[in-house]
């Protein structure tokens, strides 16, 4: 068995050093078909590269094991470069993991208003509506006010709609105190 640790018949370290990296490239072509045809197909370049770094940090491995060593890492690589393109994907297309967008300066103030318009109008408001109809007011967004009741944006957005509904029933039953009766 040859090693790359250290001198074996005579040999310098710097010359199995050499050897190592002259199998390397002698090997880079059948890594990158392999790479290929383990899914890598953009990156088997990369793949294969990152493999030769591994096998660099053995310095102990036997250049007899070096072929087999490099096709295991490589094979390995790929395995995980398909899995993470998998996870990517399945990210980019399935909503619920979308990051959220925070609104602009626009909707905040729009928001703060409409709360402080129906805080006004409490009527017959759940405690759950005022706390979040309070916290709209004062300017909090709808992920701190979930983090503050243990619930879901959505939720809380779901809240302040009832809310609103429930005003806006309300408005619409009552008399308006600015009309005459009889006009």
């Amino acid at each position: 068995m040859t090693s790359r640790g250290g001198s074996s018949g005579g040999e310098c370290g710097r010359t199995q050093t050499g050897d190592f990296w002259q199998e390397c490239l002698r090997l880079r072509p059948g890594l990158i078909r392999a790479a290929n045809r383990f899914g890598a197909t953009a990156d088997a370049e990369d793949i294969v590269h990152e493999a030769f770094l591994r096998a660099a940090g053995h310095p102990d491995l036997d250049l007899d094991r070096l072929t087999r060593f490099l096709l295991t890492v490589t094979r390995r690589l790929c395995v995980d470069d398909v899995r993470r393109r998998v996870t990517l994907q399945a990210i980019a297309v399935d909503p619920r993991l979308r990051p959220v967008p925070s609104p602009g300066p626009e909707e905040t103030v729009v928001g703060r208003e409409e709360a402080r318009w129906l805080m006004a109008r409490y009527g017959r408001l759940s405690e759950r509506e005022r706390v979040v109809l309070s916290g709209l007011q004062q300017g909090m967004s709808h992920e701190e006010l979930a983090r503050l009741l243990g619930t879901t944006r959505r939720a809380t957005e779901s809240v302040a709609n009832r809310a609103r509904r429930r005003v806006r029933g309300l408005m619409t039953r009552r008399p308006r105190q600015h009309e005459v009766a009889g006009d």
